[in-house]
């Protein structure tokens, strides 16, 4: 049985499950560019990558789209403008507006957000050769973010998660989460992180660790026990991923969801592995 089917089940069945799902299945990228080179390459990378999409729109919609960017000289018309891109599913380009948007409030919660934007868009790219830019895009909106106020704690995670997800230097990213889990060992987002960065690296144990610390600070995190059953699955203990997403089933409010998992659930018990 392929441990990423559970995944690919909750992904099939929720967006907001999918941007805490989908980076356990990214790879690094492979090129060995430098860092600071990507970084000083990705607004002219996702420029080009917006564009693209952009000149994809039907007449009616680029008519549409033509009008709405001439209003967004203040935050209201950027808004109105990325709801129409989040409409025509265009996430990378929604991303791009949404960091003009930073650039106006200038505030660290507005380059956190217009970061998030970015690193969260990575899920929804078919072309992988075009991760680079979003992540090098989001690095660079935690940063401001850590420029305005260098205390932020959600910026530094995600800052480290980029490094962890996107780069070629993860150890960069997995040392910041170490100091940030000096100071704070129960942080949930740190765990998960460095969860899932174990289960990357083939460390299953310390990943089962970290995933069963989060449970036990807040069992209602209904991610990190399908999280947890993949690691039994990948280490071919049936009973336990069994047991695990059932209590995840027992928990989650999501109907769909829900079935989704009991169906995956009786394909394990007919299985003989």
């Amino acid at each position: 049985m392929n441990s990423r089917r559970l995944q690919f089940i909750v992904i099939g069945c929720s967006v907001v499950l999918f941007v805490l799902l989908y980076f356990a299945n990214k790879k690094p990228e492979k090129k060995a560019e430098e860092i600071p080179q990507k970084q000083a390459n990705a607004a002219a990378d996702i420029k080009t990558l917006v564009d693209a999409q952009l000149a994809s729109l039907p007449d009616s919609l680029k008519t549409t789209f033509a009008a709405l960017e001439k209003n967004t000289a203040d935050t209201n018309g950027i808004n109105k403008l990325v709801d129409f891109l989040k409409e025509q599913k265009m996430i990378v380009p929604a991303s791009y507006y949404y960091e003009k948007r930073a650039v106006l409030i200038n505030t660290a919660q507005s380059w956190l957000a217009a970061g998030n934007r970015y690193f969260y868009a990575v899920g929804y790219v078919r072309d992988k050769s075009q991760v680079g830019g979003l992540y090098q895009s989001a690095i660079k909106c935690f940063e401001k973010a850590l420029e305005k106020d260098p205390n932020f704690l959600d910026a530094k995670i995600q800052l480290a998660s980029c490094y962890v997800e996107g780069t070629q230097d993860p150890m960069k990213g997995i040392t910041m989460l170490k100091e940030i889990e000096k100071s704070d060992s129960s942080n949930i987002q740190v765990q998960m992180v460095l969860g899932n960065f174990a289960v990357k690296s083939g460390q299953l144990e310390k990943a089962e660790a970290r995933y069963l610390k989060v449970l036990k600070l807040k069992p209602e995190y209904l991610e990190a026990y399908l999280f947890l059953a993949d690691v039994y699955e990948k280490k071919g203990d049936k009973a336990k991923t069994i047991e695990t997403l059932e209590k995840y089933v027992s928990l989650t409010p999501d109907k769909e969801i829900k079935e989704q998992i009991k169906g995956y659930i009786e394909q394990l018990k007919k299985t003989n592995v």
